[in-house]
């Protein structure tokens, strides 16, 4: 369960990540800078450590979002089974110019349950697709538009279809942002709060929204974080943690 937003154009982008969960899972840990040589910036989850979005200092942006098909849930319960949230950090630390290599040989994605990675390099942008019932497929991400990547544990396909129709009439709108976010990523549909990208549910909820902003003209790494209080709102231009990296020396700012 998630909802992502991005655009990559001229050596910019900008990705918008809504991060849902269940509500007992533990909090999320506040992103910090870590590691000594590739720094990166990333949030964590307080159960397993892993973390569903960062950036180095290379430049390089990720995000995971789980996938629900056949097996899944055989595979969540045995034990040893890895969690999803290592992959991030594991390829943020690791050599990334020849991305598709590194999919094929290192990321090793037998050992996951199902899950859809987005990855940018100085290169462009790449959508991995891991699904135990299908198998591993990638592909190039399009510069100079905006895209979006959801998932749902429920009422997958209809609640993913719904949150499409959203997107596409928020692109038709101009895709307005409230302060330093899409505002796609705060919307919350009145009577569609089990269904809307800012998603409320018995069980789950929108958790935190957390911002990569990579500008290589500027040599600079933005990563932005809001965790949300319960079921309230969050304020889009006071986010509870604002990190830079220099992309250039991989120095922090």
């Amino acid at each position: 369960m998630c909802t992502v937003v991005f655009r990559y154009e001229a050596g910019r982008l900008l990705l918008a990540m809504n991060r849902d969960e269940r509500r007992g899972r533990a909090p999320e840990v506040p992103p910090d800078v870590q590691g000594d040589g590739p720094l990166l910036l990333a949030p964590r989850d307080g159960e397993k450590g892993g973390t569903w979005i960062g950036v180095n200092d290379r430049g390089v942006a990720a995000c995971i979002l789980n996938g629900y098909g056949h097996g899944d849930l055989d595979m969540l319960t045995r034990p040893g089974v890895p969690s999803r949230g290592r992959i991030i950090p594991t390829l943020l630390r690791s050599d990334c110019s020849d991305l598709a290599a590194w999919v094929q040989c290192d990321l090793q994605a037998e050992l996951y349950p199902s899950f859809t990675l987005l990855v940018w390099t100085p290169g462009g942008g790449m959508h991995v697709r891991w699904r135990l019932d299908e198998g591993l497929g990638w592909g190039s991400l399009a510069e100079a538009t905006w895209g979006m990547e959801s998932s749902s544990a429920w009422r997958t396909k209809q609640v993913l279809a719904w949150r499409r129709g959203l997107f596409d009439q928020w692109i038709d709108d101009g895709a307005p942002f409230e302060g330093r976010l899409p505002s796609f990523n705060l919307k919350e549909v009145a009577g569609r709060a089990e269904w809307s990208p800012f998603m409320s549910r018995p069980f789950s909820a929108t958790r935190s929204i957390t911002v990569v902003d990579v500008d290589r003209e500027r040599g600079r790494a933005q990563l932005l974080w809001w965790p949300r209080p319960g079921d309230g709102r969050i304020s889009p231009t006071e986010p509870r943690a604002s990190l830079s990296l220099d992309i250039a020396a991989g120095e922090a700012m």
